[in-house]
């Protein structure tokens, strides 16, 4: 496993308990739409991730392949957001759009933090 693959394993691990986190956290709680859009924007988050992922080793294999391939890398991936904004403006009873817009930030706050942990558990192990 190359040090791209696990990276993209440790992310999924910690936005998979995030996601987990927020459905439970929809079942004790009386106003739920909100933690329930910010489950489903993470899980488009999660999407959008592995978007990243594969565009990043496809342009790899470009590069040394050298040749030139098209992607819909940027553009399919703002898509997954709009979609993901007109789900929850379809379901309003459901989700709350500022909870799918905070949900879809949640990829971003996994790449800040997860050089933190990583470098402590590297030198403490």
């Amino acid at each position: 496993m190359n040090e791209l693959e696990s990276l993209l394993k440790r992310y999924t691990i910690y936005s998979v308990i995030i996601i987990g986190s927020l459905i439970l956290g929809t079942l004790f709680i009386s106003d739920a739409t909100f933690l329930a859009g910010m489950a489903v924007g993470a899980i488009f988050s999660l999407l959008n991730l592995y978007s990243t992922y594969f565009q990043v080793k496809r342009l790899t294999s470009s590069v040394m392949d050298s040749k030139v391939r098209f992607s819909f890398g940027t553009i399919g991936r703002i898509i997954v957001v709009l979609l993901a904004l007109l789900i929850a403006e379809e379901f309003p009873q459901y989700l709350d759009l500022t909870g799918v817009i905070i949900g879809l930030a949640f990829k971003y706050c996994i790449l800040l933090i997860d050089p933190i942990f990583y470098f402590r558990t590297r030198s403490t192990g």
